[in-house]
């Protein structure tokens, strides 16, 4: 049964888990890895019976904890789940145990250090999308970045120092504005309800200015774009993506790359509706040249795991795209890709890395994979195809309600006489899909086929590694062929937002607009 017990157990297991391994004094013993695995699989488990469980009416106090933590400044340690972070808390309670299944014989996996940035960056990841309390949202969302950092820099490539540096240092000037942002907000709080609170339920219905509202919008939209990343602010995605670990490659891909789309799908729409369906235009403008920029990088690189790095940033666009068209199918369409790429992305980088631990660095000139391991290869088709939206895959499903509400947005913009530039975005992000094809079937092309050499001796997937991947495929095949009882769980959430934009857009093509608006909550009012 769904209780609050439930959701703080699925927050405090890793966290727990990851302050038993340092009393663990076996050295080189398998058993900090069979504690850490154990610790993951039940977040699993939590996850799953509440996804389960979740119909996006259910009661939420059911599934939420609420406990004052700094009581005179309105901070609550609030977690609560909800219709928009009900993927992202499977999609991160999944790749963890997939991670270190994958990892689980290099040398990395030996050491308790790395054993316990996997745990606490789960906990703060979870924390990051479960918080109801905005303060506590922030704290969360600063304190991904230190297991990661520490992961980059300790595990990482030949050029980890400058590549844990760049992905600190960006993130941080979009953290510093994101703060800027609370604090602000924080003061309009106590002006207008005569006391601190962070708590989002209330924020959402504080009555902000124009200018306020414009000053929070550019500061979560920079701090998310930054996180995604999206063009311009991708800049430290390529060296980050290479250099980290395999663990830490796929988990900024998979999951941590979802905290700038939560952000605007939590902060920036709710919070800003007024300024949000103004700018919506010149983001959608941002993300459409995300599409093309990286499809077009990734179309020029030789290197598979570089490929798949800008092919993130592809793919990050579309998510983008639809957050800000603003209609039911594409926000549909944005959830869906969160999960399809997590997972997707996710794969094909510890694909990579089993390769790798394989053959060395030798696995960058490999062919002929469907001969040395057709399990292997199988599964490795099976994400380039989810990539390239293949129909019946979760990519298909998620990329075409994005591109559907595109053009919704579109035609409604320029049956208004509000010009062509969305539906022309929209058009060309479509193009985004058939670059797409050409680089992921160049990728497979060139791994997959070939003549074979018969000197390369090399294992096909074991049983550990098959199960590993099963759940990403399960979910890869059923939002392609059966989405509808996963969607219907953000029903109720897209629908509120929805309403809330197009609430907005109504005012605003009124005669007389005025210069502040009440902010929608939880019940859309």
């Amino acid at each position: 049964m769904l209780n609050p017990t439930t959701v703080l157990a699925l927050f405090v297991l890793p966290l727990a888990f990851a302050l038993i391994l340092p009393v663990m004094t076996e050295r080189g013993s398998v058993l900090p890895r069979i504690v850490t695995m154990v610790g993951m699989l039940g977040v699993l488990a939590l996850s799953v019976t509440i996804f389960v469980g979740y119909d996006g009416s259910t009661d939420p106090q059911l599934l939420a904890v609420n406990v004052p933590w700094i009581a005179s400044l309105g901070v609550n340690f609030h977690l609560g789940v909800d219709g928009m972070n009900i993927y992202l808390m499977l999609l991160t309670s999944l790749l963890f145990p997939v991670v270190l299944a994958c990892t689980w014989k290099t040398a990395h996996a030996d050491k308790k250090l790395y054993l316990g940035l996997l745990l606490i960056m789960e906990t703060s990841l979870l924390g990051t999308f479960l918080s109801q309390n905005l303060m506590l949202f922030f704290v969360f969302w600063e304190a991904v970045l230190i297991p990661m950092f520490i992961l980059i820099l300790t595990f990482g490539g030949e050029n980890r120092r400058k590549a844990a540096m760049t992905f600190f240092m960006y993130t941080m000037v979009g953290s510093i504005l994101l703060l800027a942002a609370v604090i602000l907000l924080g003061v309009e709080s106590l002006h207008q309800t005569g006391s601190w609170n962070f708590e989002f339920s209330t924020l959402y219905h504080l009555h902000l200015s124009t200018t306020v509202q414009m000053f929070v919008f550019v500061a979560v939209v920079l701090a998310c774009l930054i996180k995604c990343p999206v063009f311009p602010f991708h800049s430290w995605l390529p060296l980050a993506y290479y250099e980290a670990p395999a663990a830490g490659t796929a988990l900024m891909a998979g999951a941590m790359s979802k905290m700038g789309a939560f952000g605007l799908l939590k902060l920036a729409i709710p919070l800003c509706p007024q300024v949000s369906v103004a700018f919506a235009p010149t983001i959608i403008l941002l993300a459409v040249i995300s599409i093309l920029y990286g499809a077009v990088l990734a179309l020029r690189q030789q290197d598979f795991k570089k490929l798949i790095a800008y092919s993130s940033l592809s793919h990050m666009g579309y998510i983008v795209l639809g957050i800000f068209c603003l209609q039911q199918s594409s926000i549909h369409g944005s959830l869906f890709q969160i999960l399809s790429h997590g997972v997707a992305v996710a794969g094909l980088f510890l694909m990579l890395d089993l390769l790798e631990q394989r053959l060395g660095a030798s696995y960058k000139q490999l062919n002929a994979l469907s001969i040395y391991a057709p399990r292997l290869a199988v599964t490795l088709m099976l994400f380039i195809l989810a990539s390239v939206a293949l129909p019946l895959t979760s990519g298909f499903t998620s990329e075409f309600l994005i591109l559907f509400g595109g053009f919704q947005h579109g035609l409604q913009l320029f049956n208004t006489g509000n010009g062509l530039l969305v539906l022309v975005c929209v058009i060309l992000a479509c193009s985004g899909m058939v670059l797409g094809a050409g680089y992921m079937l160049r990728f497979a092309r060139a791994i997959l086929y070939g003549k074979a050499n018969e000197e390369i001796g090399m294992k096909d997937m074991n049983l550990r590694e098959t199960i590993a991947f099963v759940p990403l495929l399960a979910i890869v095949v059923i939002i392609g062929i059966w989405p509808y009882p996963v969607m219907i769980k953000a029903q109720n959430a897209v629908e509120q937002l929805t309403a809330l934009a197009a609430g907005t857009q109504q005012v605003q093509a009124l005669p007389q607009t005025t210069t502040t608006l009440p902010i929608g909550g939880a019940d859309g009012h």
